[in-house]
């Protein structure tokens, strides 16, 4: 059973436990849309590690590990504690230091856009400052 099949089960059994009424309501907490969720459904669309993400932050009880693996039942339950190997948080810190890296090289690409139009303004009007004459020096 793929990793697809078994997050629409746990859609499904959310909706069951009355924990969300249809795919609507998932698909805005999970920041996505309907369609998203249909074309997961259907095989189109391939489950994404930003989904698995909110998914674990929005549905604390599901077992992230079941939906990916397999492995485990699909919640977890209330005497047993949620056990992390530290992995999804080296990776959410690889993400955002990934995204601080995007913020500042977007500021120097800024940056240089601005100074390349600087230079282009600077070169014409020195172009413009030639002096021009209508009598040809020879000589």
């Amino acid at each position: 059973m793929s990793e697809n099949i078994r997050f629409i089960e746990v859609i499904e059994s959310l909706k069951q436990m009355g924990a969300v009424s249809d795919y609507v309501q998932v698909a805005a907490v999970l920041e996505t849309n309907k369609a998203g969720i249909s074309d997961i459904k259907s095989g189109r669309k391939k489950l994404s590690l930003e989904i698995l993400r909110r998914m674990k932050l929005s549905y604390p009880s599901v077992n992230i590990e079941w939906v990916i693996m397999g492995e485990g039942e699909m919640f977890h339950t209330q005497s047993q504690p949620t056990q992390t190997t530290g992995f999804e948080d080296k990776l959410l810190n690889v993400i955002q230091e990934k995204d601080s890296v995007i913020r500042g090289q977007a500021e120097e690409i800024g940056q240089l856009r601005e100074r390349i139009a600087q230079l282009q303004r600077e070169k014409g009007k020195n172009v413009s400052d030639a002096q021009t004459s209508d009598i040809a020096n020879v000589g």
